[in-house]
């Protein structure tokens, strides 16, 4: 190793033992690995100690292009020597450079971007246009899937608890169909609801992220939108966790040949390199919602701007949602194998997204554990083991990740 680099390890090591000394964080616990990590290079991570961990997590569907990535770095330097924030009220060609790519890429007929900074932000601001642009306040959504953690979004979703008071009015949930209930029978359901003509919109993820990568029945999505078109109601969809690659697809409304009225992005598109989300319109919807608050002092910063626009080109110039779903599916055909042992129940997965459901005879967390002592980030749902490693994983790491994951299962 270089003596430049030997230096910036040790002083990284120095400045963690240091805010470590006293024993106690001042930082909201939210650990379920008791790791210090203090940089990354590619599909790796590196701890306080040094050592090397293969991350099949990727900050839960937030890697992209791996860590450490140096065209990112380098926009980042020379935007941060620049030194200058650009308030919403004046105009800049960073931000509508990006909002271009956004609206070009985007399924459907996508011409305004919200900015936001966070996905449970744009999921905010999706509940907003839907409910002016209809002039109705009914969300309808799928039970128990994640949105967010912001009143709105955790309302629409299942982030909210009773501790924290009731919920924001308005929201109306369905079962997941194939998991929870018959596919028909929730779509006959759902048009009973639109019926009724109060309905601004349907919202939901394309793909069930974090409600464990669950895949829905061919059928369902298609003949939501129809019926959404057929009774003046919204598409929303929710590729906060599915977007720019994460399901094999540039964006999982592509599974369904979908076109959305309003689309949430945030996570896999900024590639954890900034704090950005944006809300996604069509020209009709704006027309419609066109002066609904929508001032963010921290949206798109010039920083974050720099980052995320870099990111977005390396995943559209290298087409990494093609590797997303040929490695993937591969990942996936090494994990299969797994649901002939007796401790799991099964093994769910689409592009760089997996859960691998565990049953009672084996604890999820214990597995994690395990796996990170072997050098392995996974997370957990419920008692399932779950992975959304970046979008630039190998073909070896995935064998290196399926291997440790097997030898501890079995």
């Amino acid at each position: 190793m270089p003596a430049s680099q030997n230096a910036e390890k040790n002083a990284r090591m120095k400045t963690v033992k240091c805010a470590n000394m006293s024993g106690m964080s001042h930082f909201v616990d939210q650990l379920s690995l008791d790791i210090t990590i203090t940089h990354g290079e590619g599909s790796y991570l590196f701890d306080a100690t040094g050592k090397k961990y293969l991350d099949l997590i990727a900050g839960w569907c937030v890697g992209s292009v791996g860590w450490g990535n140096r065209e990112i770095g380098a926009a980042l330097e020379a935007e941060a020597k620049r030194g200058t924030y650009v308030p919403p009220f004046l105009g800049s060609v960073a931000r509508e450079e990006l909002a271009t790519i956004l609206t070009d890429s985007a399924p459907g007929h996508m011409e305004k971007v919200f900015p936001c900074v966070s996905g449970s932000e744009a999921v905010d601001m999706a509940i907003k246009c839907a409910r002016a642009a209809t002039g109705k306040d009914t969300i309808l959504s799928i039970q128990n899937v994640y949105q967010g953690h912001t009143y709105g979004a955790a309302s629409v979703g299942d982030a909210h608890r009773r501790i924290t008071g009731p919920v924001v009015a308005g929201f109306e949930y369905l079962p997941m169909p194939g998991r929870d209930a018959d596919s028909a029978a929730i779509l006959e359901t759902l048009e009973k609801r639109l019926k009724k003509g109060d309905v601004a919109a349907f919202m939901s993820e394309p793909v069930w992220t974090n409600a464990g990568a669950y895949v829905p029945p061919a059928d369902f999505y298609p003949a939501v939108q129809q019926l959404c078109r057929a009774h003046d109601a919204l598409l929303v969809m929710d590729e906060v966790a599915t977007g720019f690659g994460r399901c094999g697809t540039l964006f999982g409304s592509e599974l369904w040949n979908l076109e959305p009225d309003v689309l949430c992005i945030a996570k896999a598109f900024t590639g954890g390199y900034a704090s950005m989300g944006a809300t996604l319109v069509s020209n009709k919807v704006y027309g419609r919602c066109k002066g609904i608050p929508c001032y963010s002092t921290f949206g798109w910063l010039p920083t974050d701007l720099a980052a995320t626009t870099a990111n977005v080109k390396i995943i559209v110039r290298e087409k990494l949602w093609v590797n997303a779903k040929t490695v993937g599916e591969y990942f996936l055909s090494l994990l299969k194998p797994l649901e002939k042992l007796p401790a799991v129940k099964e093994v769910r997965g689409i592009g760089m997204l997996f859960a691998i459901e565990l049953s009672d005879d084996l604890q999820a967390m214990d597995v994690q554990k395990q796996c990170a002592d072997a050098g392995v980030i996974v997370e957990t749902i419920g008692n399932a083991l779950f992975c959304t490693p970046h979008l630039t994983l190998t073909k070896k790491e995935a064998e290196e990740g399926a291997g440790v994951i097997r030898k501890i299962v079995s």
